[in-house]
Parts: C-alpha cells; structure tokens; sequence
C-alpha cells in the first residue's frame, strides 16, 4: 500500500507520508513548513500536512493537470492601458501604442 492509498479516510499526513507523496525529502518538506509554502500543524512535537492540500497539490483525485503558463504571457494588469482609439501590441517585449 503507497502514501496515498494510507491516506484514505485521514485528515493529515505526517511529514514522511507529504514528502512520499510529493517525491522528495523529508528535510524538503520541513523547509518548505518551514518559508510557509507547505500548510502544517503541530501536534505536540510533530507536524502533520492537511491531507487536502497533498491530494489536491499531487493530484491524487484524478483531476486534469493544471495548465501551464508560458512564461512570455502577459499578465493581467500588468501593463498602462492604451488611451482610448489606440490599439497596442507587444514586439519582443517592447510595448507599441499605434494611436489613431
């Protein structure tokens, strides 16, 4: 029985079971507890990782991959509007207002 199927029925995991299922080291998962990029509680001495947030950042519920964003793409609200009438366009990351 792997990590995942042990987990069925539980509301956390412990640090091993999250760093099995995430495929990494143990110390990887204390660190990344550690900068907050791991959601945990202790209980007493030892941290336990939701269950929830393994499943859903593993994938283990069999959902569709999240798509990925290329890294050219530009995000929202990120760039000055263009005033109104003009029309824009981005040629090798430089920004070209064509005002009419």
């Amino acid at each position: 029985m792997n990590a995942a199927e042990r987990l069925h029925g539980r509301w956390f995991a412990t640090v091993s079971e999250a760093a099995e299922i995430l495929h990494v080291d143990r110390r990887t998962v204390c660190r990344a507890i550690d900068r907050e990029e791991i959601p945990a509680v202790r209980v007493g001495q030892q941290l336990r990782v939701p269950v929830a947030w393994l499943r859903e950042r593993a994938m283990l519920d069999g959902g569709p991959p999240p798509t990925p964003v290329p890294p050219h793409a530009v995000q929202e609200g990120t760039a000055e509007a263009a005033p109104p009438g003009a029309a824009s366009a981005v040629l090798d990351g430089v920004d070209s207002t064509v005002r009419g």
